[in-house]
């Protein structure tokens, strides 16, 4: 079950920020326990550490342009296949993405997000967003949990799961 929090004060786009933080810092200290010479070995359902670091940060970059264009008004229906086609595509295509390179791009994407919230207008909280993983239409409000959290959070427990890593278990969660 995902608990949803009310973005309507500063307060709770504060606690959102600070779980987007929370779950990347638990991120990195995972990759912190991969030994270097398997940062690029098949490890997660078949993709390499390399490949789910990259994975994550293009989701954040393609999120935020499904989130940006919710804001507009324009709902595009991306089918689950569409991005199942696309996850396989680009885990070959990240296999061996420099680990380096996807740290610095957790920091731009995140700043870019934290932004995003921390602008965003109360009244542009409802407008509907269809997120194409669930397969559902929700709203902006619920897409920035759904999509820079929870997402997170699975990808966090299998990385965990397979390093033998205690599962980060969040109150917010």
């Amino acid at each position: 079950m995902r608990n949803y929090i009310y973005l309507d004060g500063d307060e709770e786009r504060q606690q959102l920020i600070g779980q987007i933080a929370k779950v990347r810092l638990d991120v990195l200290r995972v990759v912190e326990n991969v030994p270097a010479d398997l940062w690029y070995t098949p490890r997660y359902h078949n993709w390499s550490l390399g490949a789910m670091l990259g994975h994550l940060n293009l989701a954040d970059r393609l999120s935020l342009w499904l989130i940006q264009a919710a804001l507009l008004r324009i709902r595009p229906r991306i089918p689950l296949s569409l991005v199942n086609q696309a996850n396989d595509f680009m885990a070959n295509v990240y296999r061996n993405r420099l680990i380096d390179a996807s740290k610095r791009d957790m920091q731009r994407n995140e700043k870019r997000i934290t932004t995003l919230i921390q602008h965003l207008p109360e009244d542009k909280l409802a407008l509907g967003v269809y997120h194409p993983a669930l397969g559902i239409e929700t709203t902006v409000e619920r897409a920035l949990q759904d999509l820079y959290v929870y997402h997170w959070i699975e990808h966090l427990h299998t990385m965990q799961s397979v390093e033998g890593l205690p599962q980060t278990k969040a109150d917010w969660v």
